[in-house]
Order: C-alpha cells, then structure tokens, then sequence
C-alpha cells in the first residue's frame, strides 16, 4: 500500500478511534492541584475493524464506580531535574516496590496492561512518565506494523487504556498523557512515525522529492560529543568543494535533512557565486544522532562544531550562516555561542525568534486545527491559553526536564542576533507557520548592519519563491557587505588630477570586520601635502574614499656667479702654451715643486731666526735714537 493509503487509513482510525464522547470532568490547568469527581455513566463503543469495514461487536458498557477525590501537587522543577507530584513517586521509588504488593496503590498487573515487566503503578503511586513510556511504545509498535491493521489496534490500545483498564486515576489525566505523548512524538521524537505518516518530515524548507547533489558534493561524518546527555553522537553533513575561501553553511527546517538532495534554486545562487556550501544535518533527523529535536537549542552546538572544523582545515575561510525556519533558528543561536571571528554573517529565512512562542503558536493554530474534532473532543485539545499551558508543562515535566534538558524560554534566537555582525532578515507576510512579528521582532532586537525583505503574500518559506528578484538583490548586496566590503583610495596634485597611471583610483577589499591599511606612494617631483580620510580603519558596510593629496615640488635655480670673480680665476687651470695635453705629468711634478718653494719664502721666521732679527733691530733704533737726541740738544745750546 503507498503512502497516500497509509496516511488515509490512519486518519480514518484516528477518526473513528476518537469518536466516543465523555463526559469530561474538571481537572485545573498544570501547576494546580488536580480534582476529580466519580459518576454513573454509560459509554457505548463501536468498534471498526481494518480497511475492510468488518464490524466487530457493539457493546454496550455501564461502568459504575466510586472514585475518592485525588489531589495531586505539582511542582515545577529546573532544567536536569525530575518533577514528582504527590500522587506521583520518582522511577526509583516505584522501582522499590515488592511484587507481592497487594494495596490499592499496587502497580497496575501485566495482565490488565496486555505487557510484561512494565511497572507503571497504580493509585497514588502512578508514574505518568512510564505510563508514557509504555503508551509510546504501543503506538510505535502499531505504526510500524503492517497497514492494513493499524486501524484496529489503534482504536482497541485508546479504548483499552481510557475504558478498559484502572490505573487508579482519573480518566481524565489518562487522555491528558496521550495528548501530551502524541505531541511529543510529532514535536521531538526522532523520526516521528506518526509525523512522517500524517504529512511528511519537514516544514517545506527542505526538498521533499530526489533533486541530486551538486557536483563535488561529499558527505562527512564525525562522532562528537553530544551536550545534550554527555554521550557520544554521530553527526554528518554534506560538503560541496569549490575551492573557494567562502564557504556558505545551511541548516534546513524542522526535521529537514538532505538525504533528498539539495540542489534548489534558493541554494543555487551561493553554487554560482562559487562560494563552498556546506549542509548541516540536524539531529535526530536523517543520518545524525541524538533523540530529540531541540528547535535549535542543541542543533547549534552540532553547527558550532562544523564551523570549528572547517576552521581548523581552512583558517583564513570566511563563513556565512544559512538557515530556514527552524534552522534559521538554530543559526540565529549559533551567534549566541562562542564563535570564531571566520564568522562574517548570517541570513536568516522565516525563522522564529524564541522556542516557547513558536511551540505555543504551533500548538494552537497548527496542530489542534489539522486534528479531527473527534480526536479533539475526546483528549481535550483545544487551542487556548490555558490548554499551552497545560501541555508545555506536562512536556516540561516529563520530557524537557527529565529526558530533553531543554530550556524552550531562553530566547537564544535573540540573544544571537543582538550583536555585530552583520544579518539579512527574510520572510513573508502570509507565513502561517511562523508569524511574520517574528522577523520584526528580530530586526528591532538586530545589532550592528541590518537589512529587511518582507516579501508580500509569501508563505512559510516561499519569499525566494514569489518575489525572485527581490530576494536575489538583498542577497547580493548582503553578499557584498559581508564578503566584499570596498575601500577606494585616489592619489590627486593640486589640480585634482590622478598620480596614477591609467586609473583614478585603487580598490581595496576584504571581509566584513577585517582590517585595512592604505598606503602613502612617492611620485617624482611631488611631496604629500595632506590625507583626506581614515588612512586605516575596519571594513563595514560604508565604502570610505581616502585622497592622498599631493603638491609639487619647488625646482631651485642654478646660482649665478661674479664676473670679477670669473676674471681672478680665468687661466689658473689652463695650461700653458708650451704644456701638450700629453705631458701632464712631468708638468704636475714642477709645479708641485715651485709651490714649495713659494710657500717656503712666505712662511714665518723659525723660532731661532726670529729672534736674530730682533736683536739688530733693537740695535738700529737705539743707534739711531742717540743720534737724534744729540742733534736736538747741540741746536737748542
């Protein structure tokens, strides 16, 4: 039987196997204390059997009982810690109990449960967390068998579990487990039997059908370690080579995984540009580990690892973050994690901006309406606040804080965003998946270089899809932010004309956040005079233009020189008349010598010639002294 048959024959018993109408009584929203009221009442079935339409048997049924009023106390714990209510004992504590228990708070025997060795308790020591465990497996067993029974055993495990067995509680809490199971299993389970049967395994972000891989694609498994439960886990992920220095990393939707392939038009356009790609499979989706679906809580450590990786093997590669519905999500908490600085950016595709809300909206607006309002009906489930509140605490209780170690209100989504780095928001007005006050949420909330496309009338995941154009400008132009961010630097003289040969200009580029130096060149005849601009700086999405202004030169004249001072030295090296240019150096050697010579004559007294002289001197003046004083006085008389 094809699929289309199978998801047809499983809603037709889901239909069928809720349609029994009770008489419902109250039980308070989660958090308070439970209070059930016991009755006569009489509850006819009808029970279908397989496709081929046999009646069974119709049965009428009174069922009479006097039920005590339980109160149960809840109590809320942290995250990695178990929730215990009154009438409610840990798994350890249940564990303990003897097999000859006869009270009325006994375990639940393995005949009237229709299995062996499962120790759900019975009266105040039920355990809802086994009791799900137990419903869990049945339903599971039932899905993956064969189709043609499913329709049967699915109506006779619900009635047997609300009519047919007493746990010693309320019908009512009983009904409020399954629902809170088959939520689970649609919302967190690995590989959801029933999610896959009632409508795929993904939320349209990812390809649905075999489209094949790029070429150069191939795939990479590691074992890592997972945070999650501190066990070892296999992740994978899909590599496409283009020996480019930027790689482009993707993470598809919820439950996406490119076991399909990947080859579509919205990761067409980075194959193009020739950046490397990169696909992320999630966990507990595809070939990757781990149990749980964490709406990007965990899936970003997962990311965090392949972005660590592709570092190590390439460390100058510059990474842009990819992501679509709840993989835009888990990027979106990839920056709220200790990332590398190879992380230039992120576009981030109709994602949602915090766990809680998108659970609660879900809940309410796609889950309960897709339901039949007999299934509805029968399992109280009803799109409003007191039922999320119901069940995200039901969820906390059993799974987030038991088994899951999720924490769905810590918002990582907008903590990621809150920084630097630059983001490309996109979504459309018509998405009824995740609302469209998400990406406004997210762009107000958004740091650093920011830009918005709102893409009119697209759905979830269908902006590239209805408005082609105007996502791929916002991509490109985001794509030059991130990856080629322009520096211009001219080189002017006075008049404003280019020092450079042939061009006005020199382009410097680098990535988003990087830095840059410009550089001072020399021109012949010309000193700098001034710089307009930052001479260094940071790469962002600005294109800044720094001029090197630059002025001539002053050329200095050749001094002008005397005539009278041509005149004094005119001849003193030119040659003789009698002197041939080839008889230089006999010439060279008289003159040398009749320099010496003239020197000789013109130099001072020695210090033994100096004083001969002034001794005849001496002698001359006195001489001629006397004489004069004698004449002077023979006149006089």
């Amino acid at each position: 039987m094809n699929r289309l048959r199978t998801k047809q024959v499983l809603k037709g018993a889901l239909a069928v196997l809720f349609a029994v109408s009770t008489n419902v009584p109250q039980w308070s929203v989660y958090g308070e204390s439970i209070f059930s009221e016991s009755g006569s009442r009489e509850v006819e079935t009808t029970e279908t059997t397989d496709a081929r339409n046999e009646t069974k048997s119709s049965t009428s049924q009174t069922e009479t009982s006097t039920e005590t009023t339980a109160e149960t106390s809840v109590t809320s714990t942290d995250q990695e810690t178990t929730a215990t209510t009154d009438n409610q004992q840990t798994d350890e504590a249940t564990a303990t109990k003897t097999p000859n228990d006869k009270s009325s708070s006994a375990k639940v025997s393995d005949k009237e449960n229709g299995t062996e060795n499962d120790d759900i308790g019975k009266g105040e020591n039920f355990n809802g967390k086994k009791y799900l465990n137990y419903f869990g497996k049945q339903m599971t067993d039932i899905l993956n068998g064969p189709v043609d029974e499913i329709n049967a055993r699915l109506i006779g495990l619900v009635l047997s579990e609300l009519f047919g067995k007493d746990y010693g509680v309320d019908k009512e809490i009983i009904k409020h487990l399954i629902a809170t199971y088959l939520l689970y299993d649609i919302a967190f389970s690995k590989n959801s039997v029933l999610m896959s049967m009632l409508g795929g395994t993904d939320d349209g972000t990812t390809p649905t059908e075999n489209t094949g891989f790029y070429p150069n694609t191939k795939q990479l498994h590691q074992t890592v370690l997972n945070k999650q439960d501190g066990k070892m886990m296999d992740v994978y992920a899909y590599y496409v080579d283009q020996g480019s220095d930027k790689t482009v990393m993707i993470h598809g939707g919820f439950r996406g995984n490119w076991n399909n392939g990947i080859v579509t038009e919205e990761y067409n356009d980075f194959y193009k540009a020739g950046y490397n790609l990169l696909f992320v499979d999630s966990r507990a989706t595809g070939n990757s580990g781990g149990d749980y679906v964490t709406y990007g809580q965990y899936e970003s450590d997962d990311v965090l690892y392949w972005i660590n990786q592709e570092v190590r093997e390439r460390p100058s590669q510059k990474i842009l973050l990819y992501g679509g519905s709840m993989g835009a999500a888990t990027m979106m908490s990839v920056l709220a994690k200790d990332i590398p600085v190879n992380v230039k950016g992120i576009i981030e595709n109709c994602g949602f901006a915090s766990i809680d809300e998108q659970l609660r909206f879900t809940y309410s607006q796609t889950v309960v309406p897709a339901l039949p309002p007999a299934i509805k009906n029968q399992l109280d489930i009803i799109g409003d606040q007191e039922h999320e509140d119901l069940f995200m605490g039901l969820l906390k209780q059993y799974y987030f804080d038991q088994e899951m170690h999720l924490d769905p209100t810590a918002a990582l989504p907008t903590i990621g965003m809150s920084g630097s780095l630059p983001k490309l928001i996109i979504h459309g007005t018509a998405d009824d998946v995740v609302p469209v006050s998400n990406a406004q949420k997210l762009y107000e909330l958004a740091g650093g270089y920011k830009d918005l496309l709102l893409v009119e009338g697209a759905g979830h995941g269908k902006a590239q899809e209805v408005d082609h154009a105007a996502y791929t400008k916002h991509v490109t132009d985001f794509l030059k932010v991130v990856f080629h961010d322009q520096i211009n630097v001219k080189y002017v003289d006075e008049n404003n004309k280019s020092l450079l040969k042939d061009q006005d200009e020199i382009r410097l580029y680098g990535a988003y956040g990087e830095n840059y130096v410009t550089e001072q060149k020399t021109f012949e005849g010309y000193e700098l005079a001034n710089v307009e601009g930052p001479t260094e700086g940071v790469f962002n999405e600005t294109t800044p233009t720094i001029i090197y202004h630059y002025k001539k030169i002053p050329v200095v004249p050749p001094k002008k020189q005397d005539p009278a001072e041509n005149a004094d030295n005119k001849g003193k090296d030119e040659p003789r008349d009698d002197q041939s240019s080839d008889d230089t150096l006999p010439i060279q050697m008289t003159v040398k010598v009749q320099k010496k010579t003239d020197t000789k004559k013109g130099m001072l007294p020695k210090t033994g010639e100096k004083k001969h002289s002034l001794l005849i001197y001496s002698g001359g003046f006195l001489s001629a002294s006397t004489i004069i004083t004698w004449i002077w006085r023979r006149k006089r008389g």
